[in-house]
């Protein structure tokens, strides 16, 4: 007889697997997402959903109330999003490739729990930093070894210059930026 292992999912890692799923959907085009309040979802654990400033949808998880109105028993993470913006989405556009490849950065920083994720990849996807091609979260941790308040973020950020090779030198000052 074959046992069976049931392995229970974190509330975290199903958000961000709905999270990746919505993101999939709006490719190649960058979502902005900035926690809010909906009726319809757990107060603290939704967020807007936005395509460049225009308001696009909601993500997060429905209310406890709903939950126990409907006799659900595990945490329940849904998204909505205009389909009218989602059809808009245009396709990429082919270009060159360039024989240079990029330089890939891991960065931590250790931040209050108050400063909100969003912000700063906006800063770090400045248009005025030279070379930077994408930038992304990887991990945010929170617990032992921080202290109370504070949180740990990882970001992976990638340059490139197309005419040629990075020194680190540029990859440095533009990190620095």
């Amino acid at each position: 007889m074959f046992g069976r292992t049931v392995g229970r999912i974190s509330q975290a890692r199903r958000f961000f697997d709905v999270k990746a799923d919505v993101e999939a959907l709006f490719a190649p085009q960058a979502l902005r997402f900035v926690a809010a309040g909906h009726p319809a979802l757990h107060p603290g654990r939704s967020a807007q959903i936005f395509v460049g400033e225009q308001l696009t949808g909601w993500i997060g998880e429905l209310h406890p109330q709903w939950r126990q109105q409907y006799d659900i028993t595990l945490a329940c993470v849904w998204f909505e999003v205009d389909l009218d913006v989602l059809t808009q989405t245009t396709l990429p556009r082919m270009s060159g490739i360039t024989k240079f490849l990029p330089v890939r950065r891991d960065l931590a920083v250790l931040v209050d729990d108050t400063v909100s994720t969003d912000s700063l990849l906006s800063a770090m996807q400045d248009a005025s930093v030279p070379y930077v091609l994408e930038v992304g979260i990887f991990d945010v941790y929170r617990g032992k070894g921080l202290e109370q308040g504070k949180k740990s973020l990882a970001f992976r950020v990638l340059l490139q210059d197309t005419q040629k090779t990075l020194t680190d030198y540029e990859v440095e000052a533009s990190i620095a930026l």
